[in-house]
Order: structure tokens, then sequence, then C-alpha cells
């Protein structure tokens, strides 16, 4: 309360002549107050629990992909790059060597060994859509993020732990598989892509030598085994689906969208007409001994693909056998049509860490809608036209070929699947192979992942199924003692390549200098047939290539010399790094 004779205290500053305008009173205002405004705050990241994350396929938080924005869209191919944290120092260590643990609560052995088959964790495996590799950080590499291919020992061509079922176990040098339950699969870490590629493996616990028990009460153990590519599915058997043909063990038949067939012998047909080439050949009558795939057998698989120029025109539609009747081996030229797309190698890979270790996660290649109606079990390739549905839009209308309207029916010429039994020629399984080069395999379009690409890993993988205790054998022929049944042709393989190469009096095997129209036109690499593991060395170098092209291609989008760099060099900010510099440590 003032006191008497004063003014209040918000009344001393009232000038004596009130201003007209601000009058000393007012009418109180008519308009409502405005509500109070209430604090913005910035929308909390929810994270998933530790419950969730561990309950997953692979344990790890979501790093899709689709989900993180590339820092800058180019009109030309190159890779994304996105917004990552900076290199941790444990980063820039090499791989770490996988884990494995015995089997519980027995262990699983090799009959009449000591060999024991572990189980590999703590790993980021390879799932549906998904696809996982080693990366490490590496300071030549600013801007790429550092991050490069590399792989953990041993380093061979080998059954790849990732790429595997997560049932699946394996010997230490990832050689030997088995698996306890029902169908499941292996891939090895190489690929074929062009040429022709072979390997062996040996059965050690599979269909007994006298045959199959029929007074079996039970499941036996059984294994198939043949080539597969990414989209075929892991916890199936080889040739279950149209993305990979296998060999099975009981009966020795061949086996594609789970329907099985017969051997048959290849011959070169004079009548190119597409009536003779839709003819069934005559199958192959196999002799008692030959019935089955029985354990001890060595089976040996040869896979013949044309070039990948040839391959490129095939799935860019513009291949004509008139104009390419070979293989394409002997091409000059390396492009295609004037306006058509130049083959290349794009990787979309973003590191993400996990358990100790460094991955590139890719969004994979997934089953499409033609390629399901391909394999689904009522389409039937010999009534087709019968069997076009107006309501079904996904229904083929053709069997597979060359020439198909959809890029992923599109047929490989020239390209064969050979068996042989202890050195001796079985027969022909497949020929005519569906491509797989980009757009005929693409990523799934929901989780926004780029198409038509590239990566380089694309193409047809050896691959192993197991079934109930069944336990085979890999053998990719860069050991010491190199295969144990080879045939005639691979049998000196290596010798021959460089005695070709040492001067042309040389005597050369004759189907080398062949080409697929039957012209002879000198010594080709394409054509002879070599050991899957010559193609490790090869992917090594490959990876080696593609990794210093996108430092280039990213160094010349940062500016070059004397350019600003935006992402990825010591001392610059990156974008999405909470302000953080390239480098520094947290």
């Amino acid at each position: 309360m003032a006191e008497p004779g004063m003014l209040p205290i918000d009344l001393g500053h009232v000038p004596v002549v009130p201003s007209p305008l601000n009058p000393a009173s007012r009418a109180p205002s008519k308009t409502p107050a405005p509500a109070t405004t209430p604090i913005h705050r910035e929308q909390r990241e929810k994270k998933e629990s530790l419950k969730k994350r561990e309950s997953g396929v692979n344990g790890a938080a979501s790093t899709v992909l689709g989900k993180r924005k590339a820092n800058v869209a180019h009109a030309y191919p190159s890779p994304q790059r996105f917004n990552i944290p900076p290199p941790r120092a444990q980063d820039f260590e090499p791989p770490k060597e996988d884990i494995m643990i015995v089997h519980e609560p027995l262990p699983l052995e090799m009959p009449d060994s000591e060999r024991q088959l572990y189980k590999p964790i703590d790993l980021a495996e390879n799932k549906r859509g998904y696809r996982y590799s080693r990366a490490i950080a590496d300071p030549l590499f600013p801007h790429k993020q550092y991050y490069r291919t590399t792989s953990p020992p041993p380093h061979y061509s080998r059954l790849s732990f990732e790429d595997a079922d997560k049932w699946m176990h394996f010997t230490t040098n990832a050689l030997v598989t088995t698996n306890e339950k029902g169908w499941r699969m292996v891939r090895s870490n190489v690929c074929a892509r062009e040429g022709t590629l072979y390997y062996e493996i040996k059965i050690h616990t599979g269909v007994s030598p006298e045959g199959p028990d029929p007074s079996a009460n039970g499941p036996q153990p059984h294994v198939r085994f043949g080539w597969a590519r990414r989209e075929a599915p892991l916890d199936s058997p080889v040739g279950f689906d149209g993305y990979s043909y296998g060999i099975t063990d009981i009966r020795f038949e061949t086996m594609h969208r789970s329907r099985p067939g017969k051997f048959f012998q290849s011959t070169k047909k004079k009548n190119k007409s597409a009536k003779a080439a839709a003819g069934a050949p005559p199958p192959i009558v196999l002799s008692p001994e030959d019935q089955h795939v029985k354990e001890g057998d060595v089976i040996g698989l040869e896979l013949q693909l044309p070039s990948l120029n040839l391959h490129q025109k095939v799935v860019s539609g513009v291949y004509n056998p008139a104009v390419d009747p070979g293989d394409g081996f002997d091409d000059t030229s390396l492009t295609l049509e004037p306006g058509s797309d130049i083959p290349n190698v794009i990787r979309d890979r973003i590191p993400v860490p996990y358990k100790g270790n460094s991955y590139f996660e890719v969004l994979d290649h997934v089953a499409t809608k033609p390629m399901e109606s391909y394999a689904d079990r009522m389409t039937s390739l010999s009534s087709l036209p019968n069997q076009i549905s107006t309501t079904n839009k996904d229904a083929i209308k053709a069997a597979p070929g060359p020439n198909h309207e959809t890029p992923c029916l599109r047929t490989l010429p020239h390209s064969a699947f050979r068996v042989y039994k202890n050195g001796k020629l079985i027969g022909t399984a497949f020929e005519n192979l569906l491509s797989f080069l980009p757009p005929a395999s693409a990523p799934s379009k929901t989780m926004g992942a780029r198409e038509g690409f590239d990566d380089g890993l694309v193409g047809y993988f050896p691959a192993i199924s197991c079934f109930w205790g069944g336990i085979a054998e890999v053998n990719f022929g860069d050991g010491p003692t190199g295969f144990w049944a080879p045939p005639a042709h691979l049998t000196n393989t290596r010798t021959t390549a460089a005695s070709a190469a040492s001067g042309p009096d040389v005597q050369m095997q004759d189907s080398i200098g062949i080409d697929a129209s039957g012209a002879k036109k000198g010594w080709n690499p394409g054509r002879l047939c070599r050991p899957v593991g010559e193609r490790f060395k090869e992917q090594v170098a490959e990876d080696v290539v593609w990794d210093l092209v996108d430092e280039v291609d990213f160094f010349m989008q940062d500016g070059g010399f004397g350019g600003r760099v935006g992402s990825g060099v010591e001392g610059v900010p990156v974008e999405g790094a909470g302000g953080r510099l390239m480098g520094e440590e947290d």
C-alpha cells in the first residue's frame, strides 16, 4: 500500500501531459487475448528397445538405405553418399576373425573323422532384401567417407558365412557344411558372371553306398548342389524357384522351379528356327551305378556363360541372333548400339557397425512378380497361351527366351550347366539359363533403392543345400592338391593358359579357340574352363579398382585440387555428424 500523499509506484513515471497516442485512460479491448503459444520441442527420436533389436534377424538397429537421404543427386551414374558419423578408431583395424561355437548338446562331427562343424555367430547375415559385406575404414579414401571393401580370413574362395542360413554349420576352413534341420542353403563368396567355371563337391553324409533305405522310419540326410543367384531364398533347397539350378542326390535329377528333370546330351542344332530350338532334347538314361549320388561320390559342376557384352545386349532388348551369332568373346567393341546404356558398376552401400565389425549394407535384389509366376506350380510353360488370365496382370504370356518382353525372363544364348560324376561327364542339366544383369535383377521398389545398376557381384554363385544332417565338402580348385576328379579339359588349366600365352606354336585344346558359331578365331580365355577359385583373386582386384574409381569420382565432385571438399575430409564439418569434424574423436 502506498503512503498517504504519495502516488503509486507505477504512476510515478506517468507524464504530466498525457500523449494523445498513449492516453492515461483507455477502454479495455474487446478482442480476446490470444492463446498461449505452446513451446515447440523437437520431436523425439523413437528408438527400438533392446529386446526388439535382439529379436530381429541380425539383432542390429534398422539402417535401411531407402530411409537414409543421399547428400547430392547426380545426373550421371555415380554411387550415393549418405550422411554417416565419422569412423571410430576401431573401424581402421583389420576385420576380426569370425566366432564359431560348438553345436549343443552334442557336437556335429564328420563321419570317420574328428573334425567338427561349428556355427558362426555375431554376424550380419544376409536376409531377404538386405545384403552385407565386410568394410574397413582407410585414411587413403577420405572422399568416399573412408570406408572400402575388405574380407575376414580365411582369404580364398570358400563358403560364405554371411550368405548362409542361420542354421548352417561349417568347419573352420569354411569348405564343409551341414544342417540338422529341413532344407537350408549356403552360397560361396565368389560368383560366375561370364566364361566357363567349374567346381566340385564330395558327399560325406547322404545316400548310403547301398542306396536309400526303404525301411527307414524317419527322414534321411540329403544334399543338393548347383548354382544360385542372390534372389534365391536361403531357407530352401537349390532349384526351389527360378533363381537357382540344382541337382538332387536322390535319383540324380535336375531341379529348377521345384520341378525335377533329366540330363540330356547337348547337340549343336543346324536349324536355327524357333521350332527346332523349342524341341526338348531326349533324356539320358543313367546306368545303374549312376542312379543316385551316394556317399563318397565327387560331383563336378560346370557353368558356361556368354560374355557380359552379349549379356548386356540381351537384357537391354537389342539382341539379334543374326547379328550376334557367337558368344560375344570375340567382339572388339564393348559398347552397345548408339543411345544404349554403357555397362557400369555402381555400388550404393552404407557402412554400419555391428558386433565390433563394420559392414556395408546393400538393398539386395528381390524376387519379381513375373519370376514368381514363372516358378508357380500352376504355371505350365507348354500350355501358356491356354492359361493366360485376363485378371492376372503378372501372368507370363510366353516361355522364357532371349527376346522375351520381360527382362527377368530373358535367357542367355550359349549358356549351359553340365554335370560330371567322379570325372565322367553325365550330361547337360540346363541350357539357356536366365539372365541376371539389371534390369533382369532389381531391388525392391518399396525400399527406395535405385534400380538398373550392376554392383559387380550379380551372377550365379556355387550353392549347397543340406537336409537333416547331410554333409558336403566343396572344392574350388585353388587348394594345394587341386581338384579330386577333374575332367580332361580342366586337368591342366593353368599350364594350358600359360603355354598358350607363350607362343603361337603351342598346341592348344581345340575347344578353346572355337566360338559358339563354330568359327575358329584364336585362343580366347573366355572359353577356357577355369576353376571357380580363380575368381576370388579377380573379385579382390575388381573391388580394389571400383573403390579407387569411387574415390576419384567423389574427389572430382568435391572440387578436385584446391576445391572445397564438403564430405569426408579431415577438418571439414560433415553434415549429419552432429557438428563434429571428420576424423575428430568422440
